[in-house]
């Protein structure tokens, strides 16, 4: 088997202009970088793989002085350039990395190529190092693949084509060295601070002819904790840019016919009548006559059954899970065997029992999964979002909303004391129904760390949930949001202010505006009054059938990225009875880590699509 170790390479920087070519100890850093992996015991032959334009002759140039091959390839799509370079150097085994990781670790390469040896995954990965430290291994076969199945031409950021992708096995390398799990810690070359941090590390351990160790880097930046603040702070600018950088886009492989409905409430309904708009015909409705609609309007034209078994044998497509929050998870474990995609109504559940038994399955059959947080796709929310990513206000530093409505106005043509959001058992109560402020807290704010809520009650609604909840978010960014989410008030209101380094963001969803104001000025930025608000709705489930047609597993609606709203909650009712900050479950921030070995599964119970 030949090993080939690619490194993607160009010279049109504009953040650190010809970077790679930056002195560092007497010599570019690009060639220190080429010293480390030329200790690697596994890889056969070096490719700098660079572009076909002029300006990156240097590396052609570069390579051959330093005896390493060299290809050149499609300027924009990298992907194809990877390919065509392992295709022309007869390639069996391909290791990658960016040409901005010169602590790229040889020994962990090494591994990946066992491991490879071992499992024949599609791609193997070690998140767990620092990132700049670790490299990818693919097989060649599934890169062709993902030629295959993608649409844009650009793909200078890729993983994800492998990762949220149902095609592919990916396998993370366990990382056992307690020094090295560190993936918090960045060591890329992209700004002039990162340039500043190697020139550091180098001029402290750097000796001619010798190649210093990944433990030698870390222990030093251990006692020099200085060091990593010279960059720290272009961590959250390089996140930003990767995940702008990181979308895909692929072609549909799956035909989605049919559609489960479990629970036809007043959500249940809509989502019924928005599959019909999107010309989902043919649908099945698993009831059971507990709620307030006994009968279906005629006009739905959609098929009841009365158990599982018949719901099972109907051989839907997808599955929408809208019965109450309580009977979520019970009700998504059972169908996910059955189904190609499941949309799960929100939030995930009334807690998180269950949750990591329903993660692992979903992701053992490679299912795509969506919660409908359904406000991710109000357009007052995306003009919040793209205002935040031009960084024209910079960093927001504090969040506070409030959402609520008096109870009894929400579905006056039911008895609001046994509705769900009334009842506990039935995963009631303001913070879960209302959730949707708790997720867009994170949207705008990045993760939470720990939660504070308290609960009041109200004589004006003698419930057992909560029906005023108020949340305390500490972020991650140091940044805090205040929620208030509550079944008091009247009339309707949804509303909130984000202040920024730079200005602050208002906006009122009942009212239907977004406006900013920056030193003494001020302007509205979207505002629509005639903004239908069952669009939000549409877009959703047209995102769910897309990704679902893709066989796309992950995405920013899937079941991976509500987990985090979920522990949010679960933190805020333990706070609301402990009275101090709780933190959130640590599993919850290491998802990858929850997949045991695999089991196997009956075939009979997997369904095909065409």
């Amino acid at each position: 088997m030949k090993v080939g170790f690619l490194i993607t390479a160009r010279l049109k920087s504009t953040r650190l202009p010809g970077k790679l070519l930056q002195k560092v100890s007497g010599k570019p850093i690009f060639v220190h970088m080429l010293d480390r992996l030329k200790l690697s015991k596994r890889v056969d032959q070096i490719i700098v793989c660079t572009s076909i334009n002029p300006g990156d002759d240097q590396l052609v140039l570069l390579a051959a002085s330093e005896s390493v091959s060299c290809f050149r390839g499609d300027e924009d799509d990298v992907l194809k350039r990877l390919y065509d370079a392992s295709c022309a150097n007869q390639i069996d085994y391909i290791l990658n990395v960016t040409a901005d990781c010169p602590f790229v670790d040889p020994y962990y390469a090494d591994r990946i190529v066992e491991t490879f040896e071992k499992t024949n995954a599609d791609m193997i990965r070690a998140l767990d190092l620092p990132h700049g430290a670790y490299c990818y291994g693919i097989k060649p076969s599934a890169l062709k693949q993902v030629l295959e199945i993608k649409t844009k031409k650009d793909s200078e950021v890729w993983g994800r084509y492998f990762t949220d992708t149902d095609l592919f096995d990916v396998i993370d390398l366990p990382i056992n060295h307690t020094l090295h799990q560190q993936p918090e810690l960045r060591m890329t070359l992209d700004y002039p601070e990162d340039l500043q941090f190697f020139k550091e590390i180098f001029e402290h351990l750097y000796q001619p002819g010798k190649v210093f160790s990944l433990d030698e880097i870390l222990l030093f930046l251990k006692e020099n904790p200085q060091i990593v603040n010279l960059n720290k702070h272009c961590e959250l600018i390089y996140e930003k840019r990767a995940t702008k950088q990181s979308s895909i886009e692929l072609k549909p492989r799956y035909t989605i016919k049919k559609a489960l409905i479990l629970g036809c409430g007043s959500i249940g309904q809509r989502h019924i009548r928005n599959l019909l708009h999107l010309g989902i015909k043919d649908i099945v409705a698993l009831r059971s006559n507990k709620g307030h609609f006994k009968k279906l309007d005629p006009k739905l034209n959609v098929q009841e059954v009365m158990n599982w078994d018949d719901a099972i044998d109907s051989n839907p497509d997808v599955a929408f899970i809208c019965n109450p929050t309580g009977f979520h998870i019970e009700s998504a474990r059972r169908i996910v065997p059955h189904v190609r995609g499941v949309f799960i109504e929100k939030p995930i559940g009334a807690s998180l029992d269950g949750v990591k038994e329903l993660l692992i399955e979903i992701k053992q059959r490679k299912l795509t999964s969506f919660v409908g947080f359904n406000l991710q796709f109000h357009p007052a929310i995306h003009a919040i979002q793209t205002l935040l990513e031009n960084d024209e206000f910079g960093e927001p530093i504090l969040f506070q909303c409030q959402a609520g409505q008096w109870l009894p106005d929400w579905h006056p043509y039911e008895v609001y004391q046994k509705a769900y959001y009334a009842v506990k058992e039935l995963g009631g109560g303001a913070t879960l129904t209302l959730s949707h402020e708790v997720r867009l807290a994170t949207e705008l704010l990045g993760r939470a760390k720990q939660v504070f809520c308290k609960f009041t009650p109200s004589e004006k609604l003698p419930l057992d949930v909560d029906v005023i909840s108020d949340l305390t978010i500490q972020h991650e960014t140091n940044a805090t949001s205040k929620i208030r989410l509550d079944f008091i008030q009247r009339p309707l209101h949804r509303s909130g202010l984000i202040n920024c380094e730079r200005g602050r963001i208002s906006y009122d969803l009942v009212k239907l505006n977004v406006s900013v104001q920056q030193s003494n000025s001020s302007r509205i930025i979207w505002e629509d009054p005639h903004y239908d608000s069952n669009d939000s709705y549409i877009r959703e489930l047209e995102t769910f059938l897309k990704y679902t047609a893709e066989g796309r597993i992950r995405h920013e609606s899937d079941i991976w990225q509500a987990v985090h709203t979920q522990a949010i909650m679960e933190a805020a009712f333990r706070s609301s009875r402990s009275k101090r900050f709780e933190e959130l479950e640590g599993w919850t921030f290491h998802l990858n880590r929850l997949l045991p070995e695999k089991k196997k599964y009956d075939k009979r119970k997997i369904p095909t699509f065409e």
